[in-house]
């Protein structure tokens, strides 16, 4: 890994204890979070998100959403690693995609380089569970994101098992019982399968997708897209929820980092 990217990895995981605390926060209303590990725009959301959690008296739910490539328009084929759009269209969209993401980790200063190929992030979700359990799942998700996302995933293997074992030590999970939850058929693969269809049941169509319990409507809502964290953060504000009278729901897509 160049001096560079060191560097923008270790300035963002600087904060890494602080979304520990965070992720252990138990409060009044809960906020679900699907995210998928291979996609830009999941990886740019994870902080702004958190900052809900420090601004508004609410516990966030993490949860790994593994999408298809072929749902998505990105690829005809998941059978090799190239990217294969079904149409110049699809070619195009693909290519926007992440220029947008480009442009909004710079607010952020999070590194991104576009993949060399398609990424399978079956066994990372795994592993994504295998350390929420340990409440340390954004700790994992990040320092794997940062170095993948950074070097176009050119410096980590999304798909191997010994490199994933390596984040999770790297960030304090203790590994009793890993190789049991990550086989295929176990636990782990259990538990992503069962949070997609959990995901489906709220209007599941992307990542990151927001789950949480609309008082106003007095109904659970689903909504797709880190642009609504304005009118979630209005929602918790109107249920009272502020966890000081400065708190303010109005909320920037263009965020550029944490609040002090």
């Amino acid at each position: 890994m160049d001096q560079n990217l060191q560097d923008a990895v270790a300035n963002i995981m600087r904060e890494s204890s602080e979304w520990e605390q965070l992720v252990n926060s138990k409060d009044q209303a809960s906020l679900t979070v699907y995210l998928d590990m291979k996609s830009p725009h999941a990886y740019i959301s994870v902080r702004p998100t958190l900052q809900i959690v420090k601004d508004y008296k609410v516990e966030i739910d993490f949860r790994p959403y593994t999408l298809s490539y072929i749902e998505m328009g990105v690829s005809t084929t998941t059978k090799d690693q190239k990217r294969r759009p079904p149409s110049a269209d699809g070619d195009r969209k693909a290519r926007m995609f992440y220029a947008a993401a480009r442009e909004y980790c710079k607010l952020q200063q999070l590194p991104l380089r576009s993949p060399y190929r398609l990424l399978d992030a079956e066994l990372a979700h795994r592993a994504f569970v295998f350390a929420k359990r340990q409440k340390l799942e954004i700790n994992f998700m990040m320092s794997v994101c940062l170095r993948g996302w950074g070097s176009g995933w050119r410096e980590f293997e999304l798909e191997s098992i010994t490199q994933l074992k390596e984040a999770l030590v790297e960030v304090g999970v203790d590994l009793t019982g890993f190789e049991a939850f990550m086989m295929d058929g176990g636990e782990g693969e259990q538990i992503v399968s069962s949070y997609k269809d959990e995901a489906h049941s709220t209007g599941f169509v992307g990542t990151p997708h927001y789950v949480f319990y609309d008082h106003q409507r007095d109904r659970t809502l689903g909504l797709f897209g880190r642009e609504h964290l304005a009118l979630i953060r209005s929602k918790l504000s109107e249920q009272g929820l502020a966890r000081s009278v400065d708190v303010k729901a109005e909320f920037s897509h263009a965020w550029q980092g944490p609040s002090t």
